[in-house]
């Protein structure tokens, strides 16, 4: 979705489909601190926003949450229906370039998940998406921590602070920057909020 990856080639434009389908059948796993929060998320409507292959988005259908995973790469979205329907779930999937049209449907959402996708001028559309008492997980690469390395592509990594001060106005239920290492260089950023 974005132009660069933060974790990949310092110049060169990412092609997500070929991404993707370099990894085809690799596993794939939650990312952990999603496992860590889900006691605090409402299960309910949930949009995952640059989902890639789908591995947070199954883990929550799993867990009786209806999906709806947002992509910009149909390789990605493919090979996250085969799991699906492998799995037995259902996961409705929708190939959409977020930095072109960030138009979301309003007050539509129970939660929204956004891991490893700092596009800024979404994250109003993706605050809006959410119902009153809804909540949105952010989690990405952080300059905040004492960790060796950063992300090469400073537009990708959250300033330290930045978060809480972008939901303002909304219940922090958790916030965490500069805790433990990126693996990609500097240190790693989430926040749960709720939409008051």
């Amino acid at each position: 979705m974005n132009a660069f990856d933060p974790k990949h080639n310092a110049t060169a434009p990412v092609d997500w489909n070929t991404r993707w389908r370099e990894k085809n059948g690799e596993p794939s796993a939650p990312d952990p601190w999603l496992v860590k929060v889900l006691p605090l998320l409402p299960v309910g409507t949930t949009l995952d926003v640059a989902c890639g292959r789908g591995r947070n988005s199954l883990f929550l259908a799993e867990r009786g949450h209806n999906v709806t995973a947002v992509d910009n790469s149909e390789e990605g979205l493919v090979q996250l229906r085969a799991a699906a329907e492998e799995r037995g779930l259902a996961i409705n999937t929708l190939c959409l370039d977020l930095e072109a049209a960030p138009a979301l449907p309003p007050s539509t959402f129970d939660l929204a998940i956004d891991f490893f996708y700092l596009h800024r001028p979404l994250l109003p559309a993706l605050m809006a998406c959410l119902r009153p008492g809804g909540m949105l997980v952010v989690r990405t690469f952080s300059s905040a921590g004492d960790f060796p390395g950063r992300p090469r592509h400073p537009e990708f990594v959250l300033a330290p602070g930045e978060l809480p001060a972008i939901f303002k106005g909304w219940d922090i239920l958790l916030h965490e920057e500069g805790l433990e290492p990126s693996s990609k260089g500097g240190s790693l950023a989430g926040i749960v909020a709720r939409r008051r």
